[in-house]
């Protein structure tokens, strides 16, 4: 069973201290974590390389500043995250899901 459908959206963040070509994928979709058919909306970080999408390794998310402007890729990163809940997640869907939690 897929645990991640196709991307609703996405942003690739280029991070070429990892490898030439490699690049984070900060992607906004549906994900099923218990592989029960029950899917989520989610937000998510994949690593990208010049061959594809890895869907087995862990993104490391650099927190060193590695851009001209001083921004870390976790900065970069970051504010892909705000961008894609801002453009996805409407403020009262948003806040329905932090009050269950609470």
């Amino acid at each position: 069973m897929t645990i991640h459908k196709d991307p609703i959206d996405y942003i690739d963040i280029p991070a070429p201290q990892h490898s030439p070509g490699a690049y984070y994928r900060v992607v906004y979709g549906d994900v099923d974590w218990n592989q029960d058919g029950k899917f989520r909306r989610a937000i998510y970080v994949l690593m990208g390389y010049e061959t594809g999408i890895n869907y087995r390794r862990v993104a490391h998310i650099l927190t060193t500043s590695n851009e001209p402007n001083g921004l870390s890729d976790l900065d970069l990163v970051q504010a892909a995250i705000q961008k894609l809940k801002e453009k996805h997640c409407s403020s009262d869907q948003y806040t329905n899901n932090i009050m269950d939690v609470y």
